[in-house]
């Protein structure tokens, strides 16, 4: 069955239509993991952000690792940890996770976004507890070594927005 490009316009159109992230998990000589959290999010997070137009996920995470934390990153040493289909009532996105390991000297000057970031943090993984909603849901991830494909949800509850795990595949050879 051949479609006319009007049909196949129609087609497209009428799919989903989803917006994308990046975030990096950036861990430091000591195993320890960079954090940060930005003033309009109620839990700590990753440096990283939305997928710009013509940008690649990999693009995108470079970018806002440089724009949030004035670190920059080689795309060549980045590395697929994650990647998440997120569902709230206000959209559906899928998020890239990359990961990296830096010299320390890396982060001796780290400056923070005015405009978003109010403060960033080392934490080890034995620091993380995999219940802790205050993390995103990829930093509990991190802390027990799993990475692969997530499904999460984000809810409302009583006006705090929680991400919940819905489902979990890990990567070939992955836990």
């Amino acid at each position: 069955m051949k479609f006319t490009d009007e049909e196949r316009r129609a087609w497209l159109a009428s799919l989903d239509r989803r917006f994308s992230s990046a975030a990096v998990l950036i861990e430091n000589e000591q195993g320890e993991l960079l954090i940060v959290k930005a003033g309009y999010k109620d839990h700590w997070s990753l440096p990283g952000g939305i997928v710009d137009a013509g940008e690649s996920p990999l693009e995108a995470a470079v970018r806002e690792v440089e724009e949030e934390v004035d670190i920059q990153v080689d795309p060549g040493d980045l590395k697929l940890a994650m990647v998440a289909s997120r569902h709230s009532d206000e959209f559906l996105t899928h998020q890239f996770v990359f990961f990296t390991k830096l010299e320390n000297d890396a982060f001796s000057e780290i400056k923070l976004q005015e405009s978003e970031i109010v403060a960033s943090k080392f934490i080890a993984k034995n620091e993380v507890d995999f219940e802790d909603m205050s993390l995103l849901w990829a930093i509990r991830f991190w802390a027990i070594d799993k990475f692969g494909y997530v499904n999460t949800k984000i809810i409302d509850n009583d006006g705090v927005k929680k991400e919940v795990v819905e489902f979990f595949a890990p990567m070939i050879g992955g836990k």
